[in-house]
C-alpha cells in the first residue's frame, strides 16, 4: 500500500515537472507585440471579449520568467490604459504586482515604478494590495548573513524602498496603509531567522525615509521580539525544562532568530542614536515594562541608558515614579509597580555606566520612601498581608538586591560605609511588615551575608522566624530578575561589555553556620518540621530558581 502511494506521488511529481517545463518553454516562445495587451483590455471592457483576457491572465500567472521585452511591452501597455484598470481588475492587478520586477535592469524597474505610481494615484483603492505586494518582498529566504546582507539583496530591496518612498511622497496618507500592511505581514516567529531578520532589517530601513512611522515600527518590532523571547528556553535551562529533542530544536531555532533580530535593533540604536533612543524609552514604558518574565528584550533599554545619559535619567526617574505609585495607574497597578522596582534595581546594579552618585541617590530615595511607609502603617492597623503591602516589599527587595550586588562600591570607604548605615536597613528588616519573608532566597542569602560581614544588620533571627513560617505554609517568591546575565551569543557581544557580573563577597562554605546549620536546627527542634511534602517542595523550588547573579545554595531553607 505504501509503495503504491509512493509511486503515485512520484508520478505526480514527474507530471508537475513536465508541466512546469512546458510552461517555461511557452514563455520563452511567447512574444508580446506593442499595444497587444492594451487591445485585449479594451476589447474586454468595451466588447465583453473575455477569452483573450483570460488567456493573458493564465500566461501572467506564471509570468515570473517573462523576458525583458515582454515585461516592457506588458507594463507600457498597461500604463497606457491605466484609466480602465478599475475595481473589477483586482485579480489582474494582483497578478501584475506579483511578477518578478525588483531584480531586473534599472530601465525595466523604472517602467514598473511608473506603472505602479500611475495606478495608485488614478485608483487609490488599489493601494492596499500594491503595498502588500511590496512589503511581502521583504521576507527573504536563503542563507543568513553576518555583518550585512548580500549586495544582490540590498539592490533588490533598494528598488522596493524607492518605490514605497515615491508612493508615500505622492500620497502621504498611504503611510497609514503601509503601517497596517507591515503589521499584517510580519512573519510568524517560527518562520526562521532569515525571514524575520530580513523583515526587521527592512522595517528599520523604512523608518529612515519615513521618520513619522519610526515609533510605530519600533513598537511592532519589539512586540515580535517579546513574542520570541517568551518562547525561548535559555541553553542553561534546556536539560531541566525540555523533554523531546524536537522541542529543544524548535526552541534553539527561536533563540537564534531572536539573537540576530536583537542584533539588527542594537545596530539601529547605535546608528541613529538621539533620533531613536528616546523613542525606545517610550516603547519600553508602554510595551516592555508591563511584560513579565522576558529574559532578553529589556537589554535594549540597558544599551540605551549606557550610551545616553538623558535617557538614563528619564528611565530611572520614571521607573521610580511608577514603583512608588506617585501617579495613579488604575487596576493592576501593583504588578506594574513591582516590575518597575525590579527593572530599577536591575539597571542600577548591572549597567556599567551607572555612576555611583546615581546609585546612592536612588538607594536613599527608596530607603526614605520605605521608612515613610513603615511610619504610616504604624499609625494605622498593621497587617502582614503581602498583597496589600506588595509595593513596599518590592522596593525593599530592590534595596536588598542593590546592597548585596554593589557591596564592593557601598563598603569601599568610611564615607560609603556611613551612607549605608544612614539607610537604617535594620528598621526595614525588623519592621512588622517583614519584607525578608517574601524576598527571593538567593537575594536574602547574599544580603544577610554582606550586612553581617560589615556589621550593619543581623538577619539571623528574622531568617529563622521566616523559615519556621515557610515550613508550614508555601511562600511565593518573585524570582524573575530582568537583567540576569544575557545568554544570546551574537548580540551578546554588544551587550556583555555593558553589564556588570556579580562578585560574591564570601567564599564557598562561609555561610555554613548561618544557613545549613539553621535547617538542621529547625528540623531537630520539632518533628512537625520534618513533614516531607512542604520541605521537599520548598527545597526543590529553591534549587531550580533562576539566579540574579547570586549563587543559589541548595542548603538554604528560608
Amino acid at each position: 500500500m505504501r509503495m503504491a502511494v509512493a509511486a503515485r506521488k512520484s508520478a505526480a511529481s514527474l507530471m508537475r515537472k513536465t508541466l512546469d517545463r512546458q510552461a517555461a518553454l511557452t514563455l520563452t516562445k511567447l512574444s508580446f507585440k506593442k499595444n497587444q495587451i492594451r487591445s485585449v483590455i479594451i476589447d474586454y471592457i468595451e466588447n465583453g471579449k473575455n477569452g483573450p483576457f483570460n488567456e493573458v491572465i493564465q500566461i501572467l500567472k506564471n509570468g515570473h520568467n517573462l523576458s525583458d521585452n515582454n515585461f516592457r511591452v506588458l507594463f507600457e501597455d498597461c500604463l497606457s490604459c491605466i484609466v480602465y484598470l478599475e475595481r473589477e481588475f483586482k485579480l489582474f492587478i494582483d497578478i501584475l504586482c506579483n511578477i518578478e520586477w525588483a531584480n531586473r535592469d534599472p530601465e525595466l524597474v523604472e517602467v514598473f515604478t511608473r506603472f505602479i505610481l500611475s495606478l495608485v494615484t488614478a485608483h487609490t483603492y488599489h493601494c492596499p494590495r500594491v503595498m502588500a505586494s511590496l512589503v511581502k518582498l521583504f521576507k527573504a529566504d536563503g542563507g543568513n548573513w553576518e555583518d550585512s546582507p548580500p549586495q544582490e539583496l540590498i539592490l533588490r530591496w533598494s528598488n522596493i524602498h524607492t518605490l514605497i518612498a515615491q508612493i508615500v511622497a505622492v500620497m502621504p496618507m498611504t503611510s497609514n496603509v503601509l503601517m497596517q500592511t507591515i503589521i499584517e505581514n510580519f512573519p510568524y516567529y517560527k518562520f526562521g531567522c532569515v525571514a524575520n531578520r530580513a523583515y526587521i532589517h527592512n522595517l528599520i530601513w523604512i523608518s529612515k525615509y519615513i521618520p513619522s512611522l519610526t515609533e510605530q515600527i519600533m513598537t511592532t518590532i519589539v512586540h515580535r521580539l517579546i513574542e520570541m523571547d517568551v518562547n525561548v528556553v535559555s541553553r542553561s535551562m534546556k536539560p531541566q525544562e525540555t523533554i523531546f529533542d524536537m522541542e529543544i530544536d524548535d526552541k534553539d531555532e527561536i533563540s537564534v532568530t531572536l539573537d540576530y533580530c536583537m542584533l539588527e535593533v542594537l545596530r539601529w540604536l547605535e546608528d541613529e542614536r538621539e533620533a531613536v533612543l528616546h523613542i525606545l524609552c517610550n516603547v519600553f514604558e508602554r510595551v516592555i515594562l508591563p511584560t513579565y518574565g522576558i529574559r532578553h528584550v529589556q537589554f535594549l533599554l540597558l544599551y540605551t541608558i549606557s550610551i545616553n545619559q538623558q535617557c538614563a535619567d528619564r528611565i530611572f526617574n520614571n521607573l521610580w515614579t511608577i514603583a512608588a505609585g506617585l501617579h495613579g495607574l488604575g487596576p493592576g497597578a501593583l504588578t506594574t509597580r513591582k516590575t518597575a522596582a525590579s527593572h530599577l534595581a536591575g539597571l542600577l546594579a548591572r549597567c556599567v555606566r551607572v555612576a555611583n552618585t546615581r546609585l546612592i541617590h536612588h538607594l536613599k530615595t527608596m530607603a526614605d520612601w520605605c521608612h515613610g511607609y513603615i511610619t504610616a502603617t504604624q499609625e494605622t492597623s498593621v497587617n502582614d498581608n503581602t498583597k496589600v503591602h506588595g509595593a513596599f516589599h518590592a522596593i525593599c527587595h530592590a534595596i536588598f538586591y542593590l546592597v548585596a550586588f554593589k557591596n564592593h562600591h557601598l563598603f569601599m570607604s568610611k564615607e560609603s560605609y556611613n551612607f549605608v548605615e544612614s539607610l537604617n536597613l535594620a528598621r526595614l528588616v525588623t519592621c512588622p511588615l517583614n519584607p525578608l519573608r517574601t524576598c527571593p532566597p538567593q537575594v536574602t542569602r547574599a544580603f544577610a551575608s554582606v550586612t553581617r560581614s560589615h556589621q550593619v544588620v543581623y538577619c539571623q533571627a528574622i531568617i529563622e522566624k521566616n523559615t519556621r513560617y515557610s515550613l508550614h505554609s508555601a511562600v511565593q517568591y518573585d524570582e524573575w530578575f530582568p537583567y540576569d546575565p544575557y545568554t544570546l551569543p551574537i548580540s551578546g557581544k554588544i551587550i556583555w561589555p555593558l553589564c556588570i557580573e556579580y562578585k560574591d563577597l564570601l567564599k564557598d562554605g562561609d555561610d555554613e553556620t548561618q544557613y545549613s546549620s539553621l535547617k538542621k536546627k529547625l528540623e531537630a527542634e520539632d518533628d512537625d518540621y520534618l513533614i516531607p511534602s512542604p520541605s521537599q517542595r520548598l527545597a526543590s523550588s529553591l534549587s531550580n530558581c533562576v539566579s540574579p547573579g547570586f549563587k543559589t545554595s541548595e542548603s538554604i531553607l528560608m
